[in-house]
């Protein structure tokens, strides 16, 4: 049986990653931070264990209190900026890679949305998804 793989990284190339097997869930959010970092409504992502991917370049980081109200980390490229991946504390173990940032953006299946309280009425890219106002469980 093959295991899936998935590749991507930043703009410039100087960022990669590689995860592999299937990822634990994939969907949009509209937290206000992810909103700010996309420059739109929302961010795609794609949740892996943190020990399925594997990362080849440097980052930089940037911490903040997300929309759960605990740290969240944001990862991007320190050569052309890119955001690439995040952490958050309310999802331990886990690395939430950009969906923008894969190579094969047909592999992105979203099937949730989370933070849609902040959802702006023009963004429809969720409203078919199952939905939640906050992260499931909160």
């Amino acid at each position: 049986m093959l295991t899936a793989e998935w590749t991507g990284g930043c703009l410039s190339g100087a960022l990669r990653y590689r995860a592999e097997g299937e990822p634990l869930l994939q969907g949009f959010c509209h937290c206000r931070a992810c909103q700010r970092i996309s420059g739109s409504g929302h961010i795609g992502f794609i949740c892996f264990p943190e020990s399925a991917v594997t990362l080849q370049g440097e980052t930089r980081s940037y911490s903040l209190t997300g929309g759960s109200g605990r740290p969240a980390t944001r990862y991007f490229c320190p050569t052309c900026h890119s955001g690439v991946f995040a952490r958050a504390e309310v999802m331990p173990g886990q690395i939430n890679l950009y969906a923008g940032s894969l190579d094969d953006l047909a592999q992105f299946k979203p099937q949730i949305a989370i933070f849609v309280r902040s959802r702006p009425a023009w963004d429809d890219v969720s409203r078919d998804l199952v939905c939640y106002e906050t992260v499931p469980g909160q």
